[in-house]
């Protein structure tokens, strides 16, 4: 491969689906370890990666052109150390411009001043949150306003969303919203949602 110029390896990582075959090819050479980060556009965090700030500084200083990032600590305990908390936001949201996808599962850490952040990541269009239970309202207005290309929210058991549901009405008059899924999340009763007004006619 040595003799293959840089574009054609990209176009080869860029088939390869498997994570483990993409980390084993980056330790090949240095010149596959800076072509596979290049074009590495998805990445899954969790509680195999403490210390979770330390390991989020150095994933988004080598992948920097992420698309899609999936936070997830389903079935984490105390014994796994610090999970990644609002710090870690403001990091991804920071190096890692092109970010349209991102999820958080069971983040206990995160609470509505780390969602704000998501903010800043212009290009956001899909955000996806399961078992946040520190997220209210507010924090996804913030997402709301700053993420003008927000096209899908998956709200699942989040019961501490509730309030005066500013975010629905804003993304229902002035958002571009596709999809929306509300799923064992309490406090958004079938009331809530007709705040969504004209939004409906888009999805």
């Amino acid at each position: 491969m040595e003799g293959l110029p840089d574009a054609l390896i990209g176009e080869i990582v860029k088939r390869i689906e498997s994570t483990s075959d993409l980390s084993s090819l980056s330790l090949v050479s240095k010149r596959l370890y800076k072509i596979e980060a290049e074009h590495r556009h998805s990445i899954r965090i969790g509680h195999n990666l403490p210390p979770a700030t330390d390991a989020i500084i150095s994933l988004c200083s080598r992948f920097h052109n992420l698309f899609n990032v999936d936070i997830n600590y389903s079935g984490w305990t105390q014994g796994h150390g610090n999970q990644l908390d609002n710090h870690g936001l403001h990091i991804l949201s920071s190096y890692c411009l092109s970010l349209s996808d991102i999820t958080l599962s069971f983040c206990s850490y995160i609470d509505d001043t780390g969602l704000g952040y998501l903010a800043f990541c212009k290009k956001l269009m899909t955000l996806r949150l399961n078992s946040a239970k520190r997220i209210t309202s507010s924090g996804l207005l913030a997402v709301a306003v700053g993420c003008k290309n927000l096209s899908a929210i998956h709200l699942i058991n989040c019961n501490k969303i509730s309030g005066t549901f500013e975010w629905l009405k804003y993304l229902g008059s002035d958002g571009s919203l596709e999809e929306l899924v509300v799923k064992n999340c309490e406090r958004i009763s079938q009331f809530s949602l007709l705040l969504f007004g004209p939004g409906w006619m888009k999805l």
